[in-house]
């Protein structure tokens, strides 16, 4: 039994056992996101404003209770004048509810429109999580293949060196030639060790993203789809303009600017109330043993605003330049919206190009090499050949790489101003290595 629940509990903590999935490792880096969480945290705060905001709609009642001492002087032409110390006693309860208050419907149309805010900049902050991310996963996939690299052009320089050494012993080559190949081996050395700390610092920085350590086996097999290509310039432009979430900031910000606006002028306006109230007060005094009175209340109450020194002209003032402000700001993001949006196109389309002009040269290295392969057999090539002919398919690869992630780098960038990243469409630009 010990035996079998050590081999569970190997099991268990084994990284196959807990191979993370991109969604999953997308999911926790969303859940452990600071931006996320504040984004949150503001999302919540404005739905608690709002019910703030809707609370004034809602019936007040309130209920007051008081037993305390007074003195009560009266003076009447007509009667004997009283001053006595009294026990007075009130209570009373009282119930009023809003039928006309401009400024407070207002308030609450504000308070939805920064209740769509923090929702979007929630969605925005999601977006910002998974770009960065990605971008990452990114790094770290290009830093192997030039990891790669450094391994091939480090048995490239040792062959030659070895090829050097026999040279010298044979005549062929000077005790010069062989300190260069010497040379060329440990700066080859260095550069894989480079390249190596590189991995291990963009393995870290994605761990650092995720929110927990990130095995290498979960991300070594992942590899990026080319994505297509965005050919109708207008449509796109039209569809960031309709989605970007950003621009659609900049549109509350108006909206919430244009009700300022009103709001300010609403002060103007009164307000009506609906008050009910029932009231019982009671005193005595030393030669009067009880004065009781009840008082039952139903009213219509009216606040007419008739001057406040000009405050609600300068707050209206106010709430039109902001007005202004929001118009221009709004124009200045559409403009750069715009602009990131062609240039992550271009970026795209031309990386995409160079992709398919490495893939070519891709695939005449490949056969490159398997022709010296077939040379080795018949003598006709050495092994530095074949390395230097690897090392060179290699270096392809990698500038291949390279573009191939220029362009999803590009893709994305275009699908977060179109307001549409999320796992999912990142998701897609994802496949596991066969």
């Amino acid at each position: 039994m010990k035996l079998f629940a050590a081999v569970c509990c190997w099991w268990a903590l084994s990284p196959s056992a807990h191979a993370k999935s991109v969604e999953q490792l997308l999911q926790y880096a969303i859940e452990t996101s600071p931006e996320v969480a504040t984004a949150k945290a503001q999302m919540q705060a404005a739905q608690a404003d709002l019910k703030i905001s809707e609370a004034a709609w809602l019936p007040q009642a309130s209920a007051r209770l008081y037993n305390g001492v007074g003195d009560t002087k009266q003076s009447n032409p007509f009667a004997n004048q009283r001053n006595a110390n009294e026990n007075i006693q009130n209570n009373s309860i009282s119930l009023q509810q809003s039928i006309y208050n401009k400024p407070a419907s207002i308030q609450i149309e504000q308070t939805q429109l920064a209740v769509q805010e923090a929702e979007l900049r929630h969605s925005l902050a999601v977006q910002t999580t998974i770009q960065n991310w990605l971008a990452k996963l990114m790094d770290y996939r290009q830093s192997k293949a030039l990891l790669n690299l450094a391994q091939h052009k480090q048995q490239t320089a040792l062959l030659q060196k070895e090829h050097i050494e026999q040279g010298v012993i044979n005549g062929e080559n000077s005790a010069l030639e062989l300190a260069n190949a010497e040379s060329e081996a440990a700066l080859r050395q260095a550069e894989h060790g480079q390249a190596q700390h590189v991995v291990a610092q963009r393995l870290w920085e994605l761990s650092q993203l995720t929110g927990q350590e990130v095995a290498p086996e979960w991300v070594d097999d992942i590899e990026f789809n080319i994505p297509p290509t965005l050919h109708k310039e207008k449509e796109l432009e039209q569809e960031v303009l309709q989605n970007n979430l950003g621009l659609k900031i900049q549109q509350l910000y108006k909206q919430a600017a244009t009700l300022e606006i009103n709001k300010a002028n609403g002060q103007h306006h009164p307000t009506l109330k609906l008050l009910a109230q029932y009231s019982q007060s009671q005193s005595e005094t030393v030669s009067t043993l009880g004065n009781r009175v009840e008082q039952n209340v139903l009213a219509i109450q009216m606040d007419i605003p008739l001057f406040n020194g000009f405050a609600t002209q300068a707050q209206t003032e106010k709430a039109a330049a902001s007005l202004n402000q929001q118009h221009a700001d709004y124009n200045k993001t559409n403009a750069q919206v715009l602009r990131d949006t062609q240039a992550a196109q271009r970026q795209q389309n031309s990386a995409t190009h160079l992709w398919k002009a490495y893939t070519q040269a891709d695939h005449a290295a490949t056969q490159q090499q398997l022709a010296i392969e077939t040379a080795i057999k018949h003598q006709l090539a050495t092994p530095l050949d074949l390395a230097k002919a690897k090392e060179n398919l290699t270096e392809l690869q990698t500038k291949k790489m390279e573009y191939l992630l220029a362009a999803n780098k590009a893709y994305l960038l275009v699908y977060e101003l179109t307001g549409k990243l999320n796992i999912e469409s990142a998701l897609e630009r994802l496949s596991k290595r066969q």
